[in-house]
């Protein structure tokens, strides 16, 4: 399941529904992913909770009818009931989100008939427990007819697919929150993180830099002549350039190395971890490989070159404002010494 659990379902909303249908009729219920996870529980039976469930004898039984259960709801079954071997009913019904299995349903520890009481006298021995609370246990778990069980049956098939239906919403909410949040993070031509993404990715690498003493490089790329290449062959040719150049920034640096697009034919590196030792041979590669690749898709093969103006981190008084303007100096020296290259302060 991509999402958290807690994601989709609202739990203290269904807890709160579960918890009014155990006061109407009695009735038990728990809500389990397929990993286990209880994330509702209500009403459950003194006899489980402080009997079977604890005493590790009883409990490996449920734990082998809760699997089995389990098991039968994965093979595509509409709901489950199944006698647990430590003498009580348990029904399972499945919740799918779309066409996919995410969690059961439980109701359970009742009776279909008055208990054997013989059988849950030789059930206290055996687990060494003391008889007669065990047995006033026993007197509380409620005894349904087949029709109650029917209608029981019924309503939670129906609570299930709610549940179901409401996750599925909940999904479909949240890609839309989370595509909407993609669009205002990336540029839309380039796909590179945008202005808005860059100055909270500084913020944020910033903060962590100056909290832990740890290295940052900031460098600006500006395209050499970019405006003559909109002049001659066309701003869809210009569009082209920024595409290629991304693709080759984006391709040749590390995960943990970020690329924004902050302007027009203003580009940005982020390198956390890092000071400009570290990646004074990455800037270069990065502005060899772009000098070496040419844009095809115009009307002739243009070749592109880029300058380059990076700094780092100095010390725990520097500033963000600091940092950027040493950037763009570095920046506008990298152009006045003749482009195609990189320029460090």
């Amino acid at each position: 399941m991509k999402y958290a659990f807690d994601e989709i379902f609202d739990i203290p909303k269904l807890t709160r529904l579960c918890e009014n249908f155990t006061k109407i009729n009695g009735t038990v219920t728990a809500l389990l992913d397929l990993e286990g996870t209880v994330h509702i529980k209500t009403g459950w039976q003194r006899i489980c909770t402080q009997y079977h469930r604890q005493n590790p004898v009883s409990a490996a039984r449920c734990l082998e009818s809760d699997t089995y259960i389990a098991g039968q709801l994965a093979e595509g079954s509409k709901y489950n009931a199944y006698q647990c071997k430590n003498g009580l009913v348990d029904i399972a019904v499945p919740v799918y989100v779309g066409e996919e299995h995410v969690a059961n349903f439980f109701t359970g520890q009742f009776l279909y008939k008055p208990p054997e009481k013989e059988y849950f006298i030789n059930q206290a021995n055996e687990l060494g427990v003391e008889l007669i609370p065990y047995i006033d246990a026993l007197n509380d778990v409620p005894i349904f007819e087949e029709d109650e069980i029917k209608n029981i049956l019924d309503f939670l098939v129906s609570l299930a697919e709610t549940i179901g239906e409401m996750g599925l919403a909940r999904i479909q909410l949240l890609e839309i929150k989370q595509g909407f949040e993609k669009l205002a993070a990336e540029d839309a031509l380039t796909m590179l993180f945008n202005r808005r993404s860059f100055e909270m990715h500084l913020d944020s690498e910033f903060m962590r830099a100056q909290r832990y003493h740890h290295p940052l490089v900031v460098c600006l790329i500006d395209i050499d002549h970019f405006k003559s290449i909109n002049d001659t062959y066309g701003h869809a040719c210009g569009d082209k350039a920024l595409i290629s150049i991304s693709e080759t920034l984006t391709n040749n640096l590390r995960q943990s190395d970020i690329v924004f697009r902050i302007g027009g034919d203003e580009l940005c590196l982020l390198f956390p971890e890092s000071d400009l030792n570290d990646i004074s041979h990455t800037l270069e590669k990065l502005r060899d490989a772009i000098a070496s690749t040419p844009v095809t898709s115009c009307e002739a093969s243009i070749s592109l070159t880029c300058s380059f103006g990076a700094t780092q981190l100095h010390n725990e008084d520097d500033s963000k404002e600091a940092l950027m303007t040493r950037a763009d100096r570095a920046l506008y020296q990298a152009k006045a010494e003749g482009r195609n290259c990189v320029y460090a302060i």
